[in-house]
């Protein structure tokens, strides 16, 4: 259930702290402009749907990064693997940036926010894989993170030049870190319950 309503939550999370930083003043017009014209409930069950038919999109990824990669990185050691791991993803994928995927303004300081994105979603996604023992409940988390939890935060707030897109990363630090705290510390390899990530991956 988190995996698919984390994400919306986390984007009205952070639509909500940019509105009480005074950093995003709610326009209803643009907003209706930029969705074409869709209400905005309509248009959030829409790319839910679409997050979750797509799925399968995802799972590669997440078994290469948090089913593979993150169990290989030190052991006994699992924030380091945490970090290592997030890095290496992040690193990975700064190509995008200087392909059109992403646009920052300054490109220095949005690879850094983008950076400490991916050590939050890494969390995340490690706890939701850990308690679950299946990599396809992250792989969904992964497609709401897309489709979701950032695209909609983007066309209300990027998308209508009220903020810019490394402010948007910052901004939605703070609804995930306490989101990434709580997956993270309450994932089986902190609360000694059994690990069964073979079971389903």
């Amino acid at each position: 259930m988190l995996a698919l309503l984390g994400p919306p939550v986390v984007a009205a999370g952070t639509v909500l702290v940019a509105l009480l930083a005074g950093w995003y003043e709610w326009d209803a017009s643009a907003l209706e402009e930029s969705l074409g014209g869709v209400p905005l409930p309509l248009a959030l069950l829409g790319l839910m749907l679409i997050s979750i038919l797509l799925v399968p999109l995802f799972w590669g990824e997440e078994f290469g990064w948090t089913g593979y990669l993150r169990p290989r990185m030190p052991t006994g050691r699992p924030l380091l693997a945490l970090l290592l791991t997030s890095l290496i993803w992040a690193v990975w994928r700064y190509p995008l940036v200087f392909t059109g995927y992403t646009e920052f303004g300054n490109v220095f300081l949005g690879l850094l926010c983008w950076t400490s994105i991916f050590f939050t979603l890494q969390a995340i996604l490690t706890g939701l894989y850990e308690r679950s023992g299946s990599i396809w409940v992250p792989s969904l988390a992964h497609a709401g993170n897309n489709f979701v939890l950032w695209m909609l935060p983007a066309v209300l707030m990027v998308d209508t030049g009220q903020i810019s897109g490394e402010m948007l990363n910052l901004v939605g630090l703070v609804p995930l870190m306490p989101l990434a705290i709580w997956a993270w510390r309450s994932s089986p390899r902190h609360t000694g319950l059994p690990l069964d990530t073979q079971a389903s991956a």
